[in-house]
């Protein structure tokens, strides 16, 4: 079964993009698993052509209008639909790709990389995806009653697991049959306002829950990066969700993230893009009871993945 590791970037996020599938490539891509950019003709930075040649071999670049499929939908409040790009991949990719794992622009791939998931288990779900602090914040989280009502709003159960879009993996075949992408797409198109978080919104009220759940390790995103968790979670992708992102001016995270950014394009065809990391970085206050009750709960699920916690 062929595997497609997709980006799908607007123009804003293309160099980024490109940065993150330099990084699955550098971790390892089993030979069943392409990496695939795909985007619009105008979306692609002058000086791609430039792009170190052994790597741009490695990497697919597909270009689509993808406008006929999904300009019925509302427009982020940044102007772009490149958000809708994932619900329509099995409309766009080669029938060689019965798998694709979707993956944002704005991530961090590190330690074994993206291999396990060529091979994870959905157990006969439509896709796998990990649960989004939407939900986490019921532990403790600053934003726990605003999230519980968002997903009460969407007509979510609040022990219905909340997961975030930006490390999926999908099985072609059960989301054409279910029509996921087309029915996500209507159902944003049809009452905007409802659907906050767009494509992930839409698809949560889908599935209520009926995803194969994938441990932090692969999506350690928002507050996940404020608990100290990495020695206990070990993530394989750290997932920048906020904004400032890594490579913007004015990123009050760790700098260690910028960095990954910084090296990556200084060395490439838009070494301009870069920003020098900040020189210090303190964590912020731990919010201690968040985070031992996210360990318990933690501690207490099975995720498709295996993972179990590194707690000495």
């Amino acid at each position: 079964m062929k595997t497609a590791i997709c980006l799908t970037p607007d123009r804003k996020f293309f160099g980024p993009a490109v940065c993150v599938a330099a990084q699955a490539i550098a971790a390892g891509i089993p030979d069943d698993a392409d990496i695939v950019i795909l985007c619009e003709k105008g979306d692609i930075w002058p000086g791609y052509e430039r792009l170190d040649a052994s790597l741009r071999a490695k990497i697919k670049l597909i270009t689509f209008d993808f406008s006929p499929l999904i300009d019925h939908a509302p427009a982020t409040p940044n102007g772009s639909r490149a958000i809708y790009r994932r619900l329509v991949l099995d409309r766009v990719l080669p029938q060689e790709y019965r798998r694709f794992i979707a993956i944002d622009s704005d991530i961090a791939i590190g330690r074994e990389g993206l291999s396990p998931l060529v091979s994870l288990d959905l157990k006969g779900a439509p896709m796998a995806a990990a649960i989004d602090m939407i939900f986490y914040m019921d532990f403790g989280g600053h934003l726990a009653a605003q999230f519980k009502a968002h997903r009460a709003s969407l007509g979510l159960a609040p022990d219905a697991p909340y997961f975030n879009n930006g490390v999926t993996v999908i099985h072609r075949a059960k989301w054409e049959a279910e029509e996921l992408g087309s029915r996500a797409l209507a159902l944003i198109a049809g009452d905007p306002d409802r659907y906050r978080w767009f494509d992930q919104d839409a698809l949560n009220v889908l599935l209520q829950g009926r995803f194969t759940p994938l441990s932090p390790r692969f999506n350690f995103m928002g507050d996940f990066l404020l608990l100290d968790l990495e020695n206990e979670v070990r993530p394989a992708i750290r997932h920048f969700v906020l904004r400032p992102k890594p490579w913007e001016q004015g990123y009050a995270g760790d700098p260690r993230h910028c960095e990954i950014f910084y090296r990556w394009f200084r060395s490439s065809p838009w070494p301009e893009f870069a920003t020098a990391p900040a020189v210090a970085w303190n964590l912020p206050p731990l919010n201690g009871l968040f985070r031992r009750n996210l360990l318990e709960f933690l501690c207490g699920q099975h995720f498709a993945d295996r993972f179990s916690l590194a707690i000495s």
